[in-house]
């Protein structure tokens, strides 16, 4: 990285177009808010001994 904290080349590029500044500003801010989104939170699954598993036989019928 060079001293100012950035890289000196570019991220994108517009290939067609002239975008105003406002729309430059939308793009910058939709791929920023894309990159630093954290990815869902995933749940561990639960192991059959566990007391919180989902029951896979039935009680004894003769109580």
């Amino acid at each position: 990285m060079s001293s100012s904290g950035m890289d000196s080349a570019p991220v994108f590029r517009i290939l067609r177009g002239n975008p105003e500044d406002a729309e430059l500003a939308a793009l910058v801010a939709v791929l920023t808010a894309a990159a630093s989104a954290a990815p869902p939170a995933v749940t561990p699954a639960r192991p059959a001994w566990s007391p919180l598993a989902a029951p896979t036989w039935r009680t004894s019928t003769l109580r």
